[in-house]
């Protein structure tokens, strides 16, 4: 009754002596056992309102202790979220081409746990670079399903997928999904185009809610748009500059191959002397060598692709150096410079593509004969190592510092009036498409050596860089 075995005996046996002390006329015994029964009623009204300030602040602490357990879920929950993000972004900046888009996606959809993950692009856009199979819009209808998401007054659409714009969905896939995310992509490049539209889906009503937050979700698609749209407009760029370069080659050869004849009938004539024939003779090997030149600009950009098909034959090395030596060394032998050439055998033969090679010999000579001084000489060393043919070209002046560590790069070039800083790398390109590779030896005021390995062998009938 009140709460305690104890104060209610007590209270009991008080109100006993109360009564007792009334039957036997004790007004002084009757009146104390009265107030202490009171201050005992008091001590039990004190418990209980104790007890209830107890109860209710252990409630406060349930309360509060599930309050920071939600927290701590929703803290937990946010933290994978941002780092599913994370990785999301991750994935997106790691797309280089197109063809990548469809495992892309699948890798997404699982990163997120999804029912399905779809990316519909614009189909005169982005048509021609898609894999076989990826769906594709007509600008027309892009715009029609963007125009209902943003009718609402909202940038994307989010709720059940039985809601949402018309033509997202088949019949089937709406009563499949319960709820869904669905985002028009915007094309950065292009003001007011859509380049596609991106949707997530499941199976669970709840999962995609109109209050939900979709702020991360919008700025991950965005990256997506922007990277599909980067990587197609990479691979648009690279048709141009390939169309750009078929049109210069075939506007170099046309007028070159007119200069050509001009040799060709000199070389008919019978008032020449032997000096003047040999001079002849070289203008025109030279001119077909720059028409073969033109010709192979195709074949660098195929190697920094890593496309080129190498098609070696047995070459000559040393015929090949002073070849170069007797094309282009006549302004180098003006100036008393002297090419010397050590071949620990000759005919030094090596597998490789003869136009190839000899623009390989010829920047490098070319580089080193540009580097030393008047009446230098530079060597061109032909050794063997196993399962490689070397060639070594030197001089006696170092690569300045502030390009050394860049030397094969695309556009290294220091202290040259003119350098492109396209020789030593397109020497790089052609080693590799030999199968081979190039290095550098220089510093200490001991010169400089450009060291090219070419696997010795047979030739194989077709290669590849």
């Amino acid at each position: 009754m009140h709460g305690h075995l104890l104060l209610s005996s007590l209270l009991g046996q008080l109100e006993s002596l109360e009564r007792s002390a009334r039957e036997i006329r004790s007004p002084l015994l009757a009146g104390q056992a009265e107030a202490l029964r009171q201050s005992v009623l008091g001590v039990v009204a004190e418990r209980a309102t104790l007890e209830e300030a107890a109860a209710l602040a252990a409630l406060k602490a349930r309360r509060l202790e599930e309050g920071i357990e939600a927290n701590k879920r929703r803290y937990e929950d946010t933290l994978r979220s941002f780092d599913r993000f994370r990785q999301a972004f991750e994935l997106v900046d790691s797309l280089r081409g197109l063809e990548a888009l469809p495992d892309l996606l699948e890798r997404l959809r699982t990163l997120f746990k999804v029912g399905m993950l779809r990316l519909i692009l614009d189909r005169a856009q982005f048509g021609g670079y898609l894999p076989e199979g990826f769906p594709t819009l007509p600008r027309q209808e892009l715009d029609a399903l963007a125009a209902q998401v943003l009718a609402a007054g909202n940038r994307s659409f989010v709720g059940p997928a039985a809601q949402a714009p018309r033509g997202l969905f088949s019949q089937a896939e709406v009563r499949r999904w319960g709820s869904c995310f669905a985002y028009p992509l915007e094309d950065r490049f292009h003001e007011g185009r859509w380049a596609g539209f991106l949707l997530f889906t499941d199976v669970s009503p709840q999962r995609y809610l109109p209050e939900m937050a979709t702020d991360y979700m919008e700025h991950f698609s965005d990256a997506l748009a922007s990277a599909v749209v980067d990587v197609t407009d990479r691979l648009k760029a690279e048709e141009l500059r390939e169309d750009v370069e078929r049109m210069t080659r075939h506007d170099l050869k046309s007028p070159l191959s007119a200069i050509l004849t001009l040799p060709q009938f000199l070389l008919d004539a019978e008032n020449l002397t032997d000096r003047q024939r040999e001079m002849v003779r070289l203008m025109l090997e030279s001119g077909r060598r720059m028409q073969s030149m033109i010709t192979l600009s195709l074949s660098f950009y195929r190697m920094e692709r890593g496309t080129y098909a190498l098609e070696p034959v047995r070459l000559d090395l040393a015929t090949l150096v002073r070849c170069v030596w007797d094309e282009c060394g006549g302004p180098y032998r003006s100036a008393r410079m002297e090419l010397n050439l050590q071949a620990c055998e000759e005919p030094f033969h090596a597998p490789g593509e003869e136009l190839l090679c000899y623009t390989l010999l010829a920047n490098l000579m070319k580089n080193a004969l540009e580097a030393s001084n008047p009446g230098e000489s530079i060597e061109v060393r032909l050794r063997r190592e196993t399962g490689w043919a070397v060639v070594e070209v030197a001089n006696d002046r170092d690569v300045p510092e502030d390009v050394r560590e860049r030397f094969f790069e695309k556009y290294a070039t220091s202290g040259k009036h003119g350098g492109t800083g396209l020789g030593t790398y397109t020497a790089r390109l052609i080693a590799q498409a030999h199968g081979g590779g190039i290095e550098l030896e220089t510093g200490q005021g001991q010169g400089t050596v450009v060291r090219v390995r070419l696997p010795d062998g047979p030739p194989p009938s077709q290669g590849g860089a």
